[in-house]
């Protein structure tokens, strides 16, 4: 068992999370990719996970099946599951880029029923892709979201979609679809157009609260590859940004929630990289990462480790250290590290596991360039992972050691102040690793080269401290 679900014969792409009150569970309904082609074939799936605590998982198996090489749903991309009248529904995207070659639709939006939600059956008749005459393109068209809207008295569909007109890479929308019966949908307009991005992918909404919350993943255009969300106080919005209105970082991606009574969690995955390695491309797929959401004093979304997880732990063990470069010292407890010029550290005499977590108490003092902590380092202090804290730009980074390029490679903005101490949970599973500071801003990341070694405080151009500092495994 790992802390990061990951099925055994491929991976996990976008997780579609239903709360199912009458089984008491999360269903996890996620695209299965068997990265296969040879022998599998392309194309993905739909399967199903439940959990309870977003540590234990119980496989259930394939819903939704893929479709050969000439179906319009050779790939089974994301929707979403509603239930009505003990009738329950998926609606989902069908897609096939072969079929551009004959003049079709790469996608479609198509809708599954099942009287018990484990035999499913296609309702290929109700199948329908993007309308003429409106501006919107053809081609993408596709995530599926649907709720009923209490004040029309039917049901809406919010769709990925983009527009005919403006800058090529910032046309992305999410249209607007109405329906009575959850079989003749109304293509309406945009419900929100940011010109900002190629296409606001799987969106997600939902109210808490004085607010609604309008989540949405993106690629590498003005807001950059990752998870987003906005909010409003109304569904006509204005759909505003807060100051840090993503989830997680680069390693996060296609977020969508489910909620249990007033607890509410973000599913997403945290891609793998092509050949198993720290310098490899990000690839589509990875295993799951599952943040629980709270609200801030202002409303604004926060993220913390799902309780669950934390309860999955043994009582852990206290991590000592020695000092490595200029001044350490340890007294009742509380390690301070010191480099009035340049660098300084103090490395464990423990050894990170494969999977646990490592959980510790920073406090930077004024003045101070960064602090944290050296992953998986070896003895000389020459290789590993940095996590690093950056109070003065107010940064969470995370960097290897002896990287090929010049910038950090992944970071989140994040309330760092000098003088306070800011905790930081640690979560490893194998090459995967997801950070918490203070239980409200996520650092999920990837770790392939350097494995089972030390961790290193340090401190840059100043002083800090570390205390609690102690190593987890799983029960």
């Amino acid at each position: 068992m790992g802390i990061f679900y990951l099925p055994q014969d491929g991976v996990c792409g976008d997780f579609i999370p239903y709360y199912n009150e009458r089984r008491g569970l999360f269903e996890l309904y996620y695209l299965h990719d068997y990265r296969d082609i040879q022998g599998r074939g392309e194309g993905t799936d739909w399967r199903r996970i439940t959990t309870e605590d977003m540590l234990h998982f119980e496989e259930e198996g394939e819903m939704i099946s893929r479709s050969g090489p000439e179906g319009r749903d050779l790939f089974c991309y994301t929707g979403c599951v509603v239930i009505q009248e003990d009738v329950q529904h998926i609606f989902y995207t069908g897609h096939n880029y072969h079929l551009l070659e004959q003049g079709q639709r790469k996608e479609v939006v198509m809708h599954a029923v099942s009287p018990d939600g484990k035999q499913w059956n296609k309702l290929e008749h109700l199948t329908f892709a993007a309308p003429e005459g409106r501006d919107i393109e053809r081609d993408d068209w596709r995530d599926p979201f649907v709720f009923y809207q209490e004040e029309e008295n039917c049901w809406w569909m919010l769709l990925c979609t983009r527009k005919k007109s403006g800058p090529d890479r910032l046309r992305g929308a999410t249209g607007l679809l109405k329906s009575k019966d959850l079989e003749h949908w109304e293509y309406c307009d945009s419900f929100w157009s940011p010109s900002n991005c190629w296409c606001p992918e799987c969106p997600d909404l939902f109210r808490w609260g004085d607010y609604w919350y309008l989540v949405y993943s993106t690629f590498c255009e003005a807001e950059g590859f990752g998870t987003y969300y906005r909010m409003a106080e109304s569904l006509e919005g204005p759909w505003r940004a807060p100051a840090y209105n993503t989830f997680d970082t680069r390693a996060f991606y296609a977020g969508k929630t489910a909620a249990k009574e007033d607890r509410r969690y973000i599913f997403g995955w945290n891609p793998t990289k092509t050949g198993d390695t720290d310098f490899g491309v990000w690839q589509w797929g990875g295993c799951l990462v599952a943040h629980e959401l709270w609200q801030d004093e202002n409303g604004e979304l926060r993220v913390r480790m799902p309780e669950g997880i934390r309860k999955g732990l043994n009582a852990g063990r206290t991590v000592t250290f020695t000092p490595f470069l200029q001044y350490a010292e340890e007294k009742e407890n509380i390690l301070k590290v010191q480099a009035a010029s340049g660098f300084g550290g103090a490395m464990s005499q423990n050894v990170l596991p494969e999977t646990g977590m490592l959980e510790a108490e920073i406090r930077i003092g004024e003045g101070t360039h960064n602090a944290g902590f050296v992953l998986h380092t070896d003895g000389t202090g020459d290789e590993g992972y940095y996590l690093r804290l950056e109070a003065a730009h107010g940064k969470l980074e995370f960097e290897r050691v002896k990287r090929i390029f010049e910038q950090v490679e992944l970071e989140r903005a994040a309330r760092i102040e000098p003088g306070i101490w800011h905790r930081l949970e640690i979560l490893f599973d194998k090459t995967a690793m997801t950070v918490y500071l203070d239980g409200r801003t996520a650092l999920s990341a990837r770790m392939y080269d350097y494995t089972g070694r030390n961790v290193m405080a340090f401190v840059s151009d100043g002083t800090a401290e570390f205390r609690n500092v102690r190593m987890y495994e799983l029960r």
